[in-house]
């Protein structure tokens, strides 16, 4: 029994040796067990770089902590570009790897993969693109100013993925690529001198080629505004020209001026400093120059004070311009030109020291504007006093309420634009009382007394007197109408309807079931309307300045279908059916079709028999109306359209068969 049980350990032993060396030769030959799973790779980033290598890539997944872990200490192969080990590779944690990319063997995508010695990953959608170098070979125009802003193109190879011009260590102020061979660059301002122009790409940086910057021409002056100002300086002036971007000073009969701004290629802004009395030359410089002498640029020190605006009457006025506006103030001797928001007035005339008149230009939009006077002294300052609101002539867009009684006393409110400084509001010409809460779309008015009938609500202000208009009526004597009857109570679209009850005068409207119907006319009693179009029984509302009618039985109207009618005289009558197809004869006599048309007749007590040939067979057919109910007392019973009847009736004299068409 022992030696049994000796001889089943070893085996036992033996067993596990074997399956231990079966195990090594496995993971010898590259396979993976069942539970060693792969690390997962799920983005690279960056994902593209230079065929070079040396890019720091960020690798994100999972597995690569887990058993048995990603191991990168002194081991770059386990992460892959394109089969090619990484030069460096560290493991963050679990989902993340940093690695640095080896060199490419060609432009394009290869795949990243990630091993943990047993298991490798093998994802084709994850990859890192390799990019091949820039070059340059020419730069057009090659030579520029050193103010740059403006464009260059450089051409070359591999320039796709370009993110900067550089200029020297000055990158272009902006880059658009037009295709792997060119690409367009705004030109940085530099000194004067040659710069190198090198292009970065995902694939690297470019050799470098010259670049030469040049001084732009020398400053000129053309013109000054003001061209003017006392001897105790501070007059802000604008000086237009040419050259003048990258100003370093500018010179008034030798005295520097202060605060150079907006600055641009054909304009600034300066300060003139203090000077004595009389006549300077104004200078600009540069790194080119100094601008020349000019008859524009000469500008008059004087010892006369800075226009200062104490009022403007009237302070406002329409779009269209033309209003004759007088200021007041002090230093308006010498006046040159008055703006209203940068536009010159026309015409000013009666000029003192302390008061003109000037007339007001066009505008094309509503609003306040700045009044800026020029004189010899200078040029006035904005202030909240020298201010100038265009505005149009007011407009009344409702009134409510609508209507009110003949003696007046009605607070009536006004909903419009443009009145600001309202001074009267009139009913049909009739000054209203206490105008208040006015705003520039809203005032409210008491109605003054007026005779029973619709009148125009006008608004006047300074700028005018509103137009009439359809929203802007008043009814005196309205009531909220109500209506007693209606005549016809049925018919078709196009029915001339009359409407009798209380409460019309100055009624806005007639609908029929919400329709609004046309051509009506209206006293305070009485409406006649056309009735629209509309199906089945419907509602009739008048709409008056102080409501709706209320509805009920009495304001009811049935649109009926389209009807024909047949005259039939005693005993026969040959008609030819175009009333609806199909229809039983009892109901066509009775004229009870469905649905149902209040217009036709019942006539069925009337007619003793219809006849009607059957060509297919050659017989005469008849229908009895007094036989329905007896067994094949009838060859038909139902009308068929374009069939030719006899009608036998027994009412002497004529009747007439109104039918619902088909």
């Amino acid at each position: 029994m022992q030696g049994m049980q000796r001889a089943t350990g070893r085996g036992a032993v033996m067993r596990l040796a074997a399956l231990a060396a079966a195990l090594v030769a496995l993971l010898a030959l590259g396979a993976t067990p069942a539970f060693a799973a792969a690390p997962t790779v799920t983005s690279v980033s960056p994902a593209i770089g230079p065929l070079a290598g040396g890019t720091l890539v960020t690798i994100t997944g999972s597995g690569f902590m887990a058993s048995p872990a990603v191991n990168c200490s002194g081991n770059p192969g386990a992460v892959k570009f394109g089969g090619v080990n990484s030069t460096s590779c560290n493991v963050i944690n679990d989902t993340t790897i940093t690695a640095t990319t080896p060199a490419g063997a060609a432009a394009g995508p290869v795949q990243v993969t990630v091993t943990n010695g047993l298991s490798e990953t093998s994802v084709a959608a994850v990859n890192f693109t390799y990019v091949a170098a820039p070059t340059i070979a020419t730069i057009s125009p090659n030579t520029g100013t050193t103010t740059g802003g403006y464009s260059v193109t450089v051409t070359g190879t591999n320039l796709t993925t370009a993110s900067a011009v550089m200029f020297d260590s000055v990158p272009a102020t902006s880059v658009f690529v037009v295709d792997a061979s060119s690409v367009n660059a705004t030109v940085p301002a530099h000194a004067v001198g040659a710069a190198q122009v090198t292009v970065v790409t995902a694939g690297g940086t470019s050799n470098a080629l010259p670049f030469t910057y040049t001084l732009p021409p020398a400053p000129a002056i053309t013109s000054l505004s003001p061209v003017s100002g006392t001897t105790a300086g501070g007059t802000v002036v604008t000086i237009t020209g040419t050259n003048l971007l990258g100003t370093t000073a500018v010179s008034f009969g030798g005295s520097a001026g202060t605060n150079i701004t907006n600055v641009t290629n054909t304009s600034l802004q300066v300060t003139a400093p203090a000077h004595a009395a009389g006549a300077v030359n104004v200078q600009v410089t540069t790194p080119s120059g100094q601008s020349p002498v000019v008859a524009g640029g000469t500008y008059t020190y004087t010892t006369t004070t800075v226009p200062v605006i104490a009022s403007v009457t009237p302070a406002s006025g329409p779009l269209a311009g033309g209003t004759v506006v007088t200021i007041t103030g002090s230093g308006f001797t010498g006046t040159t030109q008055v703006t209203f928001g940068g536009v010159a007035g026309t015409n000013p005339t009666n000029v003192t020291d302390t008061s003109l008149q000037v007339t007001t230009p066009a505008r094309a939009t509503a609003g306040q504007v700045d009044v800026i006077i020029t004189a010899t002294g200078g040029t006035s300052v904005t202030s909240s006093v020298a201010k100038f609101t265009y505005a149009g002539v007011p407009t009344v867009t409702a009134v409510s309420p609508a209507g009110g009684p003949t003696t007046g006393g009605t607070t009536v409110t006004l909903t419009g634009t443009g009145f600001t400084n309202a001074s009267a509001v009139t009913f049909g010409g009739v000054a209203g009382t206490s105008i208040s809460n006015v705003t520039d779309t809203s005032l409210t008015v008491v109605a003054p007394a007026g005779t029973a009938g619709t009148v125009d609500v006008l608004v006047t202000t300074p700028l005018g007197t509103s137009v009439a208009a359809a929203t802007a009526k008043y009814t005196y004597g309205a009531t909220v109408p109500a209506i007693t009857s209606i005549s016809p109570t049925a018919g078709q679209a196009g029915t001339v309807v009359t409407i009798t009850g209380t409460g019309f005068l100055g009624a806005t409207s007639v609908t029929f079931g919400g329709t609004a119907g046309t051509s009506m006319t209206a006293t305070a009693t009485s409406i006649t309307v056309t009735a629209p179009a509309g199906t089945g029984t419907v509602d009739v509302v008048v709409n008056g300045p102080l409501g709706a009618s209320p509805v009920g039985a009495q304001t009811k109207f049935t649109y009926q279908g389209a009807t024909t009618s047949y005259t039939l005289t005693f005993r026969w009558s040959l008609v030819a059916w175009s009333g609806i197809d199909g229809i039983s004869a009892a109901n066509a006599l009775k004229g009870t079709e469905t649905p149902d048309n209040p217009a036709t007749n019942n006539i069925f007590s009337s007619v003793t028999a219809m006849f009607r040939w059957n060509g297919g067979q050659q017989k005469w057919e008849a229908y009895f109306p007094g036989s329905e109910g007896v067994p094949g007392a009838n060859d038909f019973s139902t009308l068929s359209k374009g069939q030719a009847y006899w009608i036998a009736t027994s009412t002497s004299g004529s009747i007439v068969w109104t039918v619902a068409q088909g």
